[in-house]
């Protein structure tokens, strides 16, 4: 196949910087006809890491080319790794399935031509947000949305396959959580024995974020839970009791009550307040429920399905216990109206039996007789006192069986007064029961939903990589930890427990013959129900596990480790010097935290100045990435890596990999040559704008004539 036509392009990268001030910063200053030596970069001393090892990520669009034409340029430049980013969306064509058969083979080709390897495939970032199934737009969960984002994520591992790359990168961001409160949050001391955390999404965050609540059939945000959000509620008669170490609910009898228990909290006694004739109430704050937390986890703890202690939070409670006196009111309420539905009962049924008495006796007594027995009547009086009252208080005279007719038509009416208003109270107060048990904080719905998800993917990458003829390595579906205000997945920690939990899902796919239902089928319970897994493939344990840590692993990309710095908080009175050697200190802590983890597959090199989200090649920016990839490789790191810093390729094109090239050290030669001075990056990058050193050849009017030369240009002496 020739690449120059229908898929391969020119791709020149030969246009000049036209505004010299900024070539001037870039390429150094020649004034007085001295060469530039190029910009001062520190830490180009030799590394470890050679050219080999570091490549590139090439994209496709309208204003790159398809990912033939991008990767014939990368190769040009030298490179001997290339990462494929696929797009998709804003009318642009492209993705994984933009490419054909002919499309596919040609980038096979183009890499066995010239011995180099796709390390990986990118998902399109912008319909690739996570795989949980979260919607930023509808701030809610949606299987419909999770369902595309996993089939894009499955034409990128049959495209990665095609073309034997490695992984399959998407990006995280899995749902909205709380920084302050996260378990990889520390408590830094600043004196006085005072402390602050960390990290913070914003200033105010321990006191006014907002926290969102799911619900688990539905995947709908129920609920919104503010830490400055202040509740009341009765208070309760209480005893220390022993044994739990609490004070702890009592009912009349002073038996202790179990919290969980709705019926238990049913017979709570409140305590009242015989001046202001009410019962007493106690105010509850954001701090209240932290302690109800800790205490709950003490008491009741729990675990999760993959065995790990499923902590309670405080926004869990506090949502629950508003769920409890909306369900014990409408229990309450229940009581009220019912409270009246035995004595209808009994009245129907002896104004009945009285009813066909005096059916009876008016056929042979005259009404003024009927009467007068009726007075006698205790039960009739009784029960239709107030109909005799109303009826036979005036001049009119009625025979009693019709006023005994109109008495129970009241009673039927009061007794379905009390059907629809009781039952419905009844029915309200389940409600609200079953929704306590499906309601959870969102983070940890998005767990369940991104461990099924990446085991899913997993299991597929193995299968492609097992059946697919153009693959040759493992193909691995591979999280990257994206922005810190993406949420969930995105700190170290939680990319660790992400690709962790989803390879325990994987084992258990891969193991079990009965699963819990993917398509959320549930039982007259409400609980999942159990069904025959689709994904199980009769191995052992310890064979899925191979399988599992083979086909997920994770994207680390070094430029959004650094964007923790915007949230890294600074000590009182501390230099900005210190803040950034104590952040790099905290970054090197998590490379380390993230290689002994072992999930580590594949690394985004990716420099940057501050917090924001930049691409600058390696040694431009201020993180430690050059110590980092050196240390991963010093540990054994086997993994690809390749160079996100595209965004000086406006500049100089090729300073993603050039730029990161020299900084880490690698040399530039010619081989063994004499008389030709050794060539340096600065005439690689920049020596086609201005002159880095004298030529080695001679030009213009020192070159001798062509009559005095033979026709091989060979000179004569």
């Amino acid at each position: 196949m020739q690449f120059g036509t229908g898929y391969g392009g020119s791709g020149s990268y030969s246009h000049a910087l036209s505004d010299a001030s900024v070539a001037d910063s870039y390429l150094g200053d020649s004034h007085g006809g001295n060469p530039s030596q190029g910009p001062n970069i520190e830490g180009t001393q030799t590394s470890t890491i050679g050219v080999k090892e570091l490549g590139m990520s090439v994209t496709e669009g309208a204003r790159f080319g398809s990912l033939v034409q991008t990767a014939s340029q990368a190769i040009r430049l030298g490179v001997g790794s290339i990462e494929l980013a696929t797009i998709q969306g804003g009318g642009e064509p492209g993705g994984a399935e933009g490419y054909g058969q002919e499309a596919r083979q040609a980038l096979r080709e183009l890499a066995r031509a010239n011995s180099i390897s796709y390390t990986s495939v990118h998902t399109p970032p912008n319909t690739v947000g996570n795989l949980s199934g979260y919607n930023y737009q509808e701030r809610g969960f949606n299987d419909e949305f999770r369902h595309r984002s996993m089939e894009e994520v499955k034409k990128a591992i049959t495209f990665a396959a095609d073309v034997n790359a490695g992984a399959v990168v998407v990006h995280t961001g899995e749902a909205l959580r709380d920084m302050s409160t996260a378990a990889w949050n520390r408590d830094i001391s600043v004196g006085s024995g005072e402390k602050i955390k960390e990290f913070l999404s914003y200033e105010e965050e321990p006191g006014r974020q907002v926290l969102y609540m799911v619900d688990d059939r539905t995947g709908k945000l129920v609920t919104e839970v503010r830490k400055s959000q202040v509740v009341f509620e009765p208070k309760f008669k209480t005893k220390y009791n022993p044994k739990t170490g609490f004070e702890e609910y009592i009912d009349k009898d002073d038996t202790f009550l179990d919290e969980k228990n709705e019926d238990d909290l049913f017979n709570r006694i409140p305590e009242w307040n015989p001046e202001k004739l009410q019962f007493k109430t106690e105010r509850r704050d954001w701090n209240y429920f932290v302690d109800l937390s800790n205490r709950w986890n003490k008491k009741y703890p729990r675990v999760d399905n993959n065995g790990k202690q499923n902590l309670w939070s405080p926004e869990e409670l506090f949502f629950r216990k508003q769920l409890e006196a909306q369900m014990l009111q409408a229990r309450g309420n229940s009581l009220y109206h019912g409270r009246m539905y035995d004595d209808y009962v009994e009245a129907r049924n002896e104004l009945g039996k009285a009813l066909t008495y005096y059916q009876k006796l008016e056929k042979s007594i005259p009404k003024e007789e009927l009467w007068r027995i009726m007075e006698q009547d205790e039960k009739v009086k009784r029960y239709a006192a107030s109909t005799a009252s109303h009826r036979f208080g005036g001049k009119e005279m009625r025979l009693p069986t019709e006023l005994i007719k109109d008495a129970l038509v009241d009673i039927e009416r009061q007794m379905k007064y009390t059907h629809e208003t009781s039952a419905a109270a009844d029915a309200q107060a389940s409600q609200y029961s079953e929704t306590i048990r499906h309601v959870m904080p969102v983070h940890r719905y998005a767990k369940e939903k991104t461990s099924m998800s990446y085991a899913q993917a997993g299991v597929m990458a193995m299968e492609e990589t097992m059946h697919n003829k153009n693959s040759k390595r493992p193909v691995f579906v591979a999280p990257e930890n994206l922005f810190p205000e993406m949420g969930y997945g995105t700190h170290p920690d939680e990319l660790i427990e992400l690709v962790t939990d989803a390879r325990k899902r994987m084992v258990e796919m891969l193991t079990k013959k009965k699963i819990p239902s993917f398509r959320e089928e549930r039982d007259e319970h409400g609980n999942l129900k159990e069904v025959v897994n689709p994904y199980y493939r009769g191995m052992n344990e310890k064979e899925a596990e191979q399988y599992a840590s083979k086909h997920i692993k994770a994207t680390f990309d070094t430029q959004h480790l650094g964007m923790w710095w915007a949230h890294f908080q600074p000590l009182p009175g501390e230099t900005v010097d210190k803040r950034k050697q104590r952040f790099d200190n905290w970054y090197k802590d998590q490379v380390v935290k993230l290689e002994k983890s072992g999930i580590i597959g594949h690394i985004h090199a990716v420099d940057a100045f501050g917090a924001g989200h930049h691409h600058l090649p390696i040694g431009e920016g201020n993180l430690p990435v050059k110590w980092t990839l050196e240390y991963l490789k010093s540990k054994g790191y086997k993994g690809t890596m390749i160079s996100e810093g595209w965004e000086e390729n406006r500049i100089n094109p090729g300073r993603q990999i050039t730029a990161s090239w020299r900084h880490l050290g690698t040399n530039v030669g010619m081989g063994f040559a004499i008389g030709a001075p050794s060539r340096q990056w600065q005439d690689v990058e920049f020596g086609y704008l201005r002159n880095m050193q004298s030529p080695y050849f001679i030009f213009g009017a020192y070159s001798p004539s062509n009559d005095w030369q033979l026709w091989s240009q060979v000179p004569l002496e």
